[in-house]
């Protein structure tokens, strides 16, 4: 049965501008157990005293993921692994020629007996071992083989084949793994691949498809550059594509939003699995057949994840959709009003970046000439903002003034960073830009209050 590793508190911290505090690892760590990842990756005690008593407090929750210590092929590192109460130490060192020669100032039997010593090292402290051969697809592969086996013998039973810097291919991946897997002594195969061209997924899909036991990955594929597989991707990947069901689909929506929140990277919209337009559907002929029948145009239920479709309303709109989306508000139209309103839609959709629900809606009554009392009209409101604490609230304010529902902005001290006076048509385009305002890279929590009465300004 495949596993899944995930190594957000080790190699999703390496992302340039992420910092987590112990309390945040420690709720990654519950919640990856509760999506129920075979191992979680700590961290490297050796880094710093806080990575350390985040390893050792993660060791002592007792989850049912084996917890992994991360170190460098030494003796302090492994100590440091079994100070913080792991089931296993991950000992890791450099294979490919370039690594040996200009970095480690190596020759390949020097390589070799230094991964056997501290293997047996760990071993005789009753640590279980990974081996890490960095750059392994770069490396001779005769070598790797004897450096894995050299491994495997001094007591590692897991060998981690590592594409360090993303430069497989799915083809080659599968060739390799499927050669390890014939040359290698009996142990299990983790699969760390980078997505510096965008590969990682299908490199080790690949991977495992030729022998590989364990995908590595990180909540929304963070890490050096530009990370290795996400962990939403991956276990969607495996359920739907290889009929792998051990994993919790519902928690996977709610720890990327909260890799969001603590980290400050916000993903792109059209990311896969997680991202806002994951199940959203714009033109005419996509949305026509989702509203028939959504698999059309949907691989699976976004149910599953505890999300839900989204049905784009704009210039591409197709009558279908319109009708539908009027008839969630109670309004039905007849046939040749909805083409006359469809025909407006479109010329609108030409001049704005965007059409919410209430535009539709004052479309209708316009080309019906009927008065449709759904929204509330002319609604002033008070937002107040937290900003996270690693963003500089004078970036959240410029972002702020540029839009056109904001009269005025205030930064503040207290609970709240930032105060907004806002003017908008309707509540429709209120919860609009608030919905919007959430999804601003920076913005942590509002707090929005309607403004009942406005009283003139008291001049001195």
């Amino acid at each position: 049965m495949v596993e899944i590793l995930d190594s957000t508190l080790r190699e999703g911290e390496q992302t340039p501008q992420v910092n987590f505090m112990i309390e945040e690892k420690l709720e990654i760590a519950r919640m990856l157990d509760r999506i129920g990842v075979d191992m979680i990756e700590a961290g490297d005690p050796s880094v710093s005293p806080n990575v350390f008593q985040a390893v050792k407090r993660i060791a002592a929750l007792k989850l049912r993921a084996e917890i992994v210590a991360h170190s460098l092929a030494t003796k302090s590192g492994i100590d440091h692994a079994r100070d913080c109460g792991v089931q296993r130490v991950v000992v890791f060192y450099p294979t490919s020629k370039i690594h040996l020669e200009a970095k480690m100032h190596r020759s390949e039997d020097e390589a070799v007996a230094i991964v056997c010593e501290q293997i047996r090292y760990a071993r005789s402290l009753g640590l279980k071992v990974r081996y890490t051969p960095e750059d392994a697809s770069r490396t001779d592969f005769t070598f790797l083989v004897r450096v894995c086996n050299a491994a495997i013998e001094a007591g590692a039973d897991r060998i981690s084949y590592a594409d360090t810097l993303g430069i497989l291919q799915p083809h080659e991946m599968f060739e390799r793994i499927t050669d390890l897997r014939r040359s290698l002594l009996p142990c299990k195969i983790d699969l760390h691949c980078h997505n510096d061209y965008g590969l990682a997924l299908a490199n080790v899909m690949a991977g495992i498809r030729g022998g590989a036991d364990c995908i590595h990955t990180t909540v929304n594929g963070l890490g050096e550059r530009t990370g290795i597989p996400d962990l939403c991707e991956t276990v969607l990947a495996l359920r739907n594509l290889m009929g792998v069901e051990k994993y919790d689909l519902h928690g996977l929506t709610e720890i990327s939003a909260y890799l969001e929140r603590s980290t400050g990277f916000f993903m792109a919209p059209n990311k896969p699995v997680t991202g806002l337009n994951a199940f959203s559907h714009k033109s005419g002929v996509h949305t026509n057949g989702v509203l028939k029948d959504p698999r059309t145009y949907e691989n699976f239920d976004p149910a599953l994840l505890g999300r839900e479709r989204r049905i784009v309303i704009d210039k591409y709109t197709g009558k279908r959709a319109v009708q539908v989306r009027l008839e969630e508000y109670g309004v039905t139209v007849n046939g040749e009003d909805l083409d006359s309103i469809v025909d407006e839609i479109k010329r609108m959709g030409d001049e704005r970046k965007m059409l919410h629900d209430a535009d539709i809606v004052e479309i209708a009554e316009r080309v019906t000439g009927r008065v449709i009392d759904i929204f509330p009209k002319d609604i002033n409101a008070l937002v107040m903002i937290a900003v996270e604490s690693h963003v500089y609230t004078g970036a959240v304010v410029q972002r702020l003034k540029a839009r056109k529902e904001v009269s005025s902005v205030y930064e503040l001290t207290g609970d709240y960073d930032i105060s907004l006076y806002v003017r908008v048509p309707n509540t429709c385009d209120l919860n609009n830009f608030i919905e919007e305002l959430r999804l601003m890279p920076g913005v942590k929590t509002t707090d929005t209050r309607l403004v009942l009465k406005k009283h003139a300004e008291v001049v001195a």
